[in-house]
């Protein structure tokens, strides 16, 4: 590869090109990462395909244990299977039934989520006819906090 006023040759499906360093790094950055991602998704699968393997023995074994361990060689493998009741919305039907006991056996859950209102309104896009919207906002910012997750990123071939 040769060098051209700071630019490098770099060769991508046998055409060649003049690129900037940073350029031609994030050529070899995007294909390094999408050969890993093929490879990364093939051993995923390969995995995933042995855990099931040795999800259907433990279930063979299990005897109503919550824990399975399966022993080789090589090695072992530990199956703990998790288990919970899921009631419908309509458990509440069955509460004259169970009589005070239902209170104990059930909790009534309500959870709230931000909505894309919410960060438009703290973000200064739309004030939704509040005449002052500084203290609501900070009546808000009691209760509610910006999250960052972590960044996402996804390599795309051709």
């Amino acid at each position: 590869m040769t060098k051209t006023k700071g630019l490098k040759r770099t060769q991508v499906e046998g055409k060649k090109y003049d690129l900037p360093v940073e350029e031609v790094n994030i050529q070899k950055l995007v294909k390094k990462g999408l050969s890993l991602d093929q490879k990364i998704k093939k051993l995923r699968f390969d995995l995933d395909t042995v855990k099931s393997e040795l999800i259907t023995i433990a279930e063979g074994r299990r005897e109503g244990s919550t824990t399975v361990k399966l022993k080789a060689v090589s090695g072992s493998s530990t199956i703990t299977f998790r288990e919970s009741y899921v009631c419908d919305d309509k458990v509440e039907e069955i509460s004259q039934d169970v009589g005070s006991l239902f209170d104990r056996f059930f909790t009534k859950k309500i959870d709230f989520k931000t909505t894309k209102d919410l960060k438009h309104f703290l973000e200064d896009e739309h004030a939704f006819g509040i005449k002052d919207p500084k203290s609501i906002k900070k009546l808000i910012f009691a209760h509610v906090k910006k999250k960052t997750t972590k960044p996402n990123v996804k390599i795309i071939s051709g």
